[in-house]
């Protein structure tokens, strides 16, 4: 038997930054001072509420530690960021009697920010470690109508290989934050937050995959040291060994003289072939009133002709040479991001001494590129498999 310690509490909009800061530094003291401390899990049930789940051996263990109270400078910190108590209540545990599964995933959610997209799913493999990293960002027009869940096929498919998946959401446009420049600080925030975020992490073998709106900010992020100090997203913490963009659209500024992505204003468009559903449709009115110009320029905060500056920080096609290896992969079909954008992606970077390699798949359509089962995939986890067997 164990006992379960469920406590609701709220924390204010401006704490909570330092509520997340504070959370590791009072777990290893309550590792290190109380008796009987098991484990503990935090929950956020609502844009302010927290449900904390700690679990102790038994019921004098818990009473203990409530006696005890904020003995410990790292406890205090965190119990004072709290706002109000909503209420706690003990539990006992029973585990369901079914047999455990062959192949036990370790799944662990990370904040890397205050706001509730700043997080991701850490995904390791079975063994020690430390393991190679790739780290996934999904698309979806950079829109808050969908999330990180549409890429768990990919995710599987780089566990079942060995590598740590680090699968990001991040602030999108619909959503407070999203669009400039918070996309493009969460990118950073979330390749950097790798250092350092698990010792069974190598944070010096980390390779970025992308898909479509996630392949546009996969390759900005191979690009972070090449921008001036002022641009977001500046003096990148953890460089990637190499960059994986699928079916990326790599030219902002063509995206935004063509409207790219006015589709969205129609909720009732065909979508492109195999599209996953709208993770939030609630959200897509929102959009849709906004999109009316193109969602490249909520992106960027800016038409080009209005903001040239920030189209050289922002889209591929007019950065610098990233000095970071670029895999782009794009099908002939894809019906909803142009291949010639990859492909003049990777001309202009080979021609300024950078290192890109274009694939252009016949046939594929804007999905098929995402897809494990697909005859390309076995030449992107090649590419990956070669990227960190040269930098072991």
């Amino acid at each position: 038997m164990s006992v379960v310690e469920m406590t609701t509490f709220t924390v204010a909009e401006e704490n909570t930054r330092a509520m997340l800061a504070a959370r590791p530094a009072m777990v290893e003291a309550f590792r290190a001072d109380r008796r009987g401390f098991l484990s503990a899990r935090l929950v956020r049930v609502a844009e302010n509420t927290w449900l904390d789940f700690v679990e102790w051996s038994d019921d004098a263990a818990w009473d203990e530690s409530k006696a005890k109270g904020a003995n410990l400078p790292a406890i205090g910190a965190f119990f004072a960021t709290i706002d109000t108590l909503v209420g706690a209540e003990r539990g006992v545990r029973y585990d369901d009697a079914q047999e455990t599964p062959a192949v036990e995933r370790r799944v662990h959610t990370v904040a890397y920010g205050p706001e509730p997209s700043q997080v991701g799913e850490l995904y390791l493999p079975e063994g020690e470690g430390p393991f190679p990293v790739v780290v996934v960002v999904h698309g979806g027009y950079w829109t808050a109508l969908w999330d990180r869940r549409q890429i768990t096929d990919v995710v599987d498919d780089f566990l079942g290989r060995g590598y740590a998946v680090w699968n990001i959401e991040y602030r999108r446009i619909g959503e407070p934050g999203g669009g400039w420049p918070g996309t493009f600080l969460d990118i950073a925030a979330a390749v950097d937050a790798v250092d350092g975020m698990d010792p069974a992490l190598d944070p010096n073998r980390i390779v970025v995959v992308g898909h479509s709106a996630g392949g546009h900010l996969t390759t900005w992020a191979a690009h972070r040291g090449a921008l001036p100090a002022e641009a977001p997203g500046a003096n990148p913490k953890v460089t990637p060994l190499g960059i994986v963009s699928l079916a990326g659209a790599l030219d902002l500024k063509t995206g935004d003289a063509t409207g790219f992505g006015t589709v969205l204003a129609d909720p009732d468009a065909e979508p492109p072939k195999d599209a996953p559903e709208a993770a939030r449709p609630e959200v897509w009115p929102i959009v849709a009133g906004q999109v009316g110009e193109g969602v490249v320029t909520l992106l960027v905060g800016a038409h080009y002709a209005e903001n040239p500056e920030r189209y050289t920080w922002t889209s591929p096609l007019e950065l610098a040479n990233p000095g970071v290896p670029v895999l782009a992969v794009h099908g002939t079909a894809d019906e909803a991001v142009p291949a010639d954008w990859s492909r003049r992606y990777a001309e202009k970077t080979n021609a300024e001494g950078g290192s890109a390699r274009y694939v252009e798949v016949e046939g594929a359509t804007h999905f098929d590129v995402v897809q494990p089962a697909h005859p390309v995939w076995p030449t992107v986890t090649a590419w990956i498999d070669e990227t960190f067997t040269q930098n072991r």
